[in-house]
């Protein structure tokens, strides 16, 4: 029997604002959703698929619609606007001819988004163009039974080309929809409107895939060799597949995740340290937490020390102990939190560890979870997250005790002191413990931006950069009482630094981007390269031989755009020792940044830094990058603007990281070179960044990211996005060379906790993991 003839019917039915509208189907599988190109002057700017809403007065079962987001500047001066069946399909009807007569019969439908890639999370934005100051209320409903609803005013990166973008949403689903059961969630507007992406089908097992086939194939019967393979299967998915809980599920997500572990009995004595300020109400919280613990009371002392006195008795006690946990007066230890430091200490070569932490809440439930990076010296500078959740071995203590003695600092000592002479001396290893071992006091700030400045910790602070770089000063953050930073100093003979600016045309950017290093950057010693891929328009010819004259020099490079290739090619002509890789879109904004990238990267073992970009409305476009989300790498901060804080302060706070991007990145050239440069030939376009990053990570070298450097950038402005088949399939490729050679090989982010979120959807810092990836402890040296 042959089948039924292919019989497309479908138009576009008009463009609101910026909203196109259509619908398509094949009548012959009216069961079928199709995709469908849409072109503006014949060039293809999307794909959509045909399952949304449809008119009412056309075949069908009502959900063979499309909706369309074009973009604004898309729209300017464009004179058509057609549709097609994806893969070389027939035109839909309508067309349409630009500028087209406003519509008055239908009002402007609500530009809408909803995306969900499993979990308790669905992210999105909602935006009225007849109110574009307006917040939508977005709703979650299944059947006829509302679960959750939330305001969409929150800044979304998909919106930065509108005259608005706070109308992102981040909406939390029930605990209780994860019972592994199939459930249709309905996202829809105040109005009652269904937001695009809208039916989601959602079925969840909050353990993962791994548990629950665990569930069903016990250990004993596990020895087959199918089991095993599809235990590694679901281990897979669920590292690939990640999915997502928004912090607000924290008190369910603590009882599932952070259960006690058995462990083996450890010998050894444990002297806990009462610090900081407290009355005796809240120093008896404290000791009663000591006397529930698991480890026998027989292996635990605490003290309470004067901060004038700590010095003294740690130096008579510590010799007798294993390990020496610091404990703020008022705050709490769960019952198994001492013998799990003193069993990870014990039984590794690290000097000190340190925990995750959260707090309690005033009902007494968890909440506000500190889940902590690996060690990160640059970090530890600017807020403390190791006190709630430490322990020390003994020997080092003491070894920084001697130092201090030795150095004979002029200042009072006390907790923060010594804490800063463990880092001086650099005793040994660091160890991370993915494990809340720590609850702070309710009435403690929720997170360290919140945190009243404290003149010990800011002289200890002090002290301790200039161990490291005589000249060094501390400095508080500007709105932030918590935060603080270190001014690296400069040498008095400053290198010269090669900017490379690759460009093909574009002279909208490219002229704010070279002015702006030419009249707007404090730095005298500086090479300012233009690589020019090809440009062709006589304005931006005419304006390299403007800025020849200037000093700038102009290299021609005819060849092929590839990213990669380029900027090797001009790291070869560079006469500076330090390289500086700057898009063409980059702006600048402050006379300090390159000297504020420079002093970091001129310190010890460091081997890269990145500036905080912004893109033009005041979003961050890059506040550094995560490895691991879905496997690949993503930005983090796109969901913030400039001025906000962030999770726990990231965002104002010079901290490492796995990855900084190449669009303003300062390296030295010795360095850059040895890497061989970036990858052109498996990374032309993307993740070449990425990529030379982790490399240059595996030689030991560290990457710092700061926010004391601040630039616009509009993002892939000059390069564009994959937008055509031949630019999806490439970049097809490149991810799946990354993949292949970083995410199957392993690749964990030192610098990201393994129980956030690593759904690209969420973003990095947007949620909690369903469920954690591994949180074996992590070890690495001070420096």
């Amino acid at each position: 029997m042959n089948p039924a003839p292919i019989q497309y019917l479908g138009e576009i039915t008009g463009l609101y604002g910026d909203v196109l509208q259509g619908w398509a189907m094949d009548s012959s599988q009216p069961d079928l959703r199709l995709a469908v190109e849409i072109y503006i002057d014949h060039i293809f700017v999307a794909l959509v698929r045909a399952d949304q809403e449809q008119p009412l007065d056309v075949a069908g079962d009502g959900f063979h619609g499309f909706v369309a987001h074009l973009r604004e500047n898309w729209l300017t001066n464009a004179r058509h606007i057609s549709a097609r069946i994806a893969n070389q399909g027939p035109w839909l009807g309508g067309p349409l001819a630009l500028p087209q007569e406003k519509h008055s019969a239908k009002p402007m439908p609500a530009a809408t988004q909803a995306w969900h890639t499993g979990g308790l999370k669905i992210k999105g934005w909602a935006w009225d163009p007849a109110a574009p100051s307006r917040h939508i209320q977005v709703q979650a409903r299944e059947s006829e039974r509302w679960l959750s609803s939330t305001k969409a005013d929150q800044p979304h990166p998909a919106l930065v080309y509108r005259t608005t973008s706070d109308h992102g949403f981040d909406l939390d689903l029930p605990w209780a929809l994860a019972d592994g059961q199939p459930h249709d969630i309905h996202i829809e507007t105040d109005q009652g409107i269904p937001l695009t992406g809208s039916p989601i089908r959602l079925c969840l097992h909050l353990e993962g895939f791994e548990a629950l086939l665990r569930s069903y194939w016990p250990k004993e019967a596990a020895s087959a060799a199918a089991p095993a393979l599809l235990q590694q299967l679901a281990r897979t998915q669920d590292i690939h597949f990640p999915r997502s809980a928004g912090f607000n599920h924290y008190p369910a997500w603590h009882a599932l995740f952070q259960q006690p572990k058995a462990l083996p009995k450890t010998v050894g004595q444990v002297l806990v340290v009462l610090i900081g300020h407290g009355s005796e109400q809240a120093e008896s919280v404290s000791r009663a937490s000591i006397n529930r613990q698991r480890l026998p009371q027989t292996q635990i002392r605490v003290i309470a020390p004067t901060a004038s006195d700590l010095l003294t008795a740690l130096a008579e006690l510590a010799p007798a102990a294993s390990i020496i946990v610091p404990l703020q007066r008022g705050d709490r230890l769960p019952e198994h939190a001492l013998d799990t430091l003193l069993t990870h200490l014990a039984g590794s070569a690290a000097a000190w560890a340190y925990a995750d932490c959260d707090q309690d809440a005033a009902d007494g439930t968890r909440s506000n979870p500190w889940l902590k990076p690996g060690w990160d010296e640059t970090l530890f500078y600017g807020a403390d997250l190791v006190t709630p959740g430490a322990a020390f071995t003994s020997t080092t203590v003491l070894q920084a005790i001697t130092h201090l003695r030795k150095t004979r600092p002029a200042i009072q000592p006390g907790w923060h002191l010594l804490l800063a002479s463990i880092v001086a001396t650099d005793s040994g290893p660091v160890m991370h413990i993915p494990q809340v071992l720590y609850h702070r006091r309710a009435d403690a700030p929720a997170s360290p931006h919140l945190t009243l400045p404290d003149g010990e910790r800011h002289a200890a602070l002090d002290w301790l950069a200039r161990q490291r770089m005589p000249g060094a000063t501390i400095a508080a953050v500007s709105d932030y009482p918590g935060l603080t930073r270190v001014q690296w100093p400069l040498p008095e003979k400053l290198p010269l630094i090669s900017l490379i600016v690759p460009t093909r045309d574009q002279l909208q950017l490219l002229r704010p981007c070279i002015e702006g290093l030419l009249e707007g950057t404090d730095y005298p010693a500086l090479e300012i390269i233009i690589v020019d891929n090809d440009s062709c328009v006589p304005e931006t010819l005419a304006y390299f031989e403007q800025v020849s004259a200037r000093g700038v020099r102009v290299l021609p490079y005819p060849y092929p755009f590839n990213y990669a290739a380029i900027n090797n090619w001009a790291v070869e002509h560079a006469s500076g020792s330090i390289i500086g890789l700057v898009n063409n879109d980059v702006e600048i904004l402050e006379p300090g940044w390159l000297k504020e990238m420079l002093s970091h990267l001129l310190r010890p073992g460091i081997g890269a830094v990145g500036a905080k970009l912004i893109w033009p409305n005041g979003m961050v476009q890059h506040g550094g990058v995560v490895v691991g989300i879905n496997g690949l790498a993503a930005h983090t901060g796109n969901n913030l603007m400039r001025q906000d804080a962030g999770y726990l302060g990231f965002n104002q706070i010079a901290r490492e990281q796995s990855v900084v991007t190449t669009a303003c990145l300062l390296m030295r050239k010795t360095d850059y070179l040895h890497l061989g440069g970036m990858d052109p030939e498996h990374f032309p376009v993307t993740f070449n960044d990425v990529d030379l990053c982790l490399r240059l990570g595996e030689t030991g070298k560290r990457l710092v990211w700061t926010p004391f450097a601040n630039l616009i950038h509009a993002e892939s402005a000059s390069r564009g996005k994959e937008d055509t088949p031949t630019k999806a399939a490439r970049a097809g490729r490149e991810y799946r060379h990354f993949i292949q050679r970083w995410t199957q090989a392993g690749q964990i982010d030192p610098y990201y906790h393994p129980c956030l979120s690593t759904d690209y959807l969420a973003g990095p810092y947007g949620g909690l993991a369903l469920p954690p990836s591994d949180t074996t402890p992590r070890s690495k040296a001070i420096r």
